[in-house]
């Protein structure tokens, strides 16, 4: 897989320079969302073939816990875990404490273990102490209110998940997709080079320095750039033009191209890893909910408490269609909480569809970053026509001000 070499890093701030840093090698070629709509169907089915086959090639490799990778000599024995000689064979790694920034949680709370993580529960239960730590600090300031919830439901919504999550990680279902595995969970177009000349030859893979090692059920994903597009069947289901195609007009038939040409680009990536990169393709197919319960732990600051808490609710209902014995999960929500949590797990679901379709349409992130060759003020001025869009929709019931109190990014800049 190309990667960049590196010449030089430092992990301590302290250093002559005043901050931490890493000197490698310039990539050449192109990022490929500079070449995408000239290089040509081939060369892009091609190209999205040759990532399954790199990815089966990361999977391959075999670690002994979660965390991220070091040289054994930057850690303290306590601290890491070494490689096998059969892939280490001068001994010079070791899996050590995750790199993540969310754990920098650890500076003011010292006591929360960042791994490295030799079971799946063990992670699940660091992930849970981390979020209540975050919970005790204070709630998230851009989160409304309704999907923070009161310091006590907080509390006692992770606490019920650090009782669920020992079941859930010994379910079979998911140990068999659970290998510790270094995955690059960012695969988007600008993080991908190719040959300015031949589009087709990929040069190189950037943005390597948060990647981690974690569960290959938790790692395993669709690119970025081939992400699922709505209403996209999986399996053996080619995409295809609407059946009213040849009614549309000119602008409604080039977006019905455009969105079956997306469907089969990420078509092509979950064939190819299909017959590439089984593991991955079976640990794709792990139950969302084994998946959601240690994301949504790891994600209360973000996103809320509700998400987790409508976790918790579908385990409930449907712990004996995932093989869970009889109260197996100490998990237990009468119909009358059930349907008040529908209610308000409706608020977090508009709030998160207003967010998504803002970057989306921005092509941004959380933390608004936009890429350097793009003119903020133009994309600014953008996101003031957007907000201006939205709250024009038909069927729009809340007032403006509503509405700009749930925008992602301000709109008085």
């Amino acid at each position: 897989m190309p990667v960049p070499k590196v010449f030089a890093w430092s992990a301590d701030s302290t250093n002559p320079v005043g901050a931490e840093y890493i000197v490698m090698e310039r990539i050449p070629g192109i990022q490929i969302f500079k070449k995408w709509d000239e290089m040509g169907e081939s060369n892009r089915i091609s190209l999205i073939k040759r990532i399954t086959q790199w990815e089966r090639e990361l999977s391959e490799i075999q670690f002994p816990a979660s965390g991220s990778l070091y040289y054994k000599s930057s850690l303290k024995d306590e601290e890491r875990i070494p490689l096998d000689p059969v892939v280490d064979p001068e001994g010079a790694f070791c899996a050590g404490p995750s790199c993540d920034l969310a754990w920098s949680v650890k500076r003011d709370h010292p006591s929360i273990y960042c791994g490295p993580w030799k079971t799946i529960s063990e992670m699940g239960i660091s992930l849970v102490e981390r979020s209540l730590s975050n919970s005790m600090d204070h709630p998230n300031p851009k989160l409304p209110a309704s999907l923070n919830g009161p310091a006590e439901e907080r509390s006692a919504i992770l606490k019920m998940a650090k009782e669920t999550i020992p079941a859930v990680a010994n379910n079979p279902k998911l140990l068999e997709q659970s290998q510790p595995t270094l995955w690059h969970t960012d695969l988007h177009m600008g993080n991908i080079f190719v040959a300015e000349v031949d589009p087709g030859e990929v040069t190189g893979f950037i943005d390597w320095q948060h990647c981690s090692i974690s569960r290959l059920f938790l790692q395993a994903r669709w690119p970025v750039f081939v992400s699922l597009p709505e209403d996209y069947q999986k399996g053996l289901v080619m995409p295809q033009l609407p059946p009213d195609f040849e009614d549309m007009d000119d602008e409604e038939k080039e977006i019905a191209l455009y969105n079956k040409a997306k469907a089969t680009w990420t078509k092509a990536y979950e064939v190819a890893t299909f017959l590439n990169n089984k593991k991955a393709w079976k640990a794709m197919q792990v139950p969302l909910l084994f998946k959601d319960i240690f994301r949504r732990c790891g994600e209360t600051w973000d996103e809320g408490i509700l998400p987790l808490r409508e976790v918790l609710i579908e385990l409930f209902l449907s712990q004996a269609d995932l093989g869970f014995r009889e109260r197996a999960l100490s998990l237990n929500f009468t119909e009358e909480q059930i349907a008040q949590y529908a209610k308000e797990f409706e608020i977090y679901e508009e709030w998160h569809g207003l967010h998504k379709f803002v970057k989306e349409m921005l092509d941004t992130d959380n933390d608004g970053w936009i890429s350097s060759n793009r003119d903020l003020n133009e994309v600014r001025t953008r996101n003031k026509m957007l907000f201006d869009y939205y709250i024009s929709k038909p069927g729009i019931s809340k007032r403006s001000d509503e509405i700009q109190r749930m925008w992602p990014f301000a709109l008085d800049i």
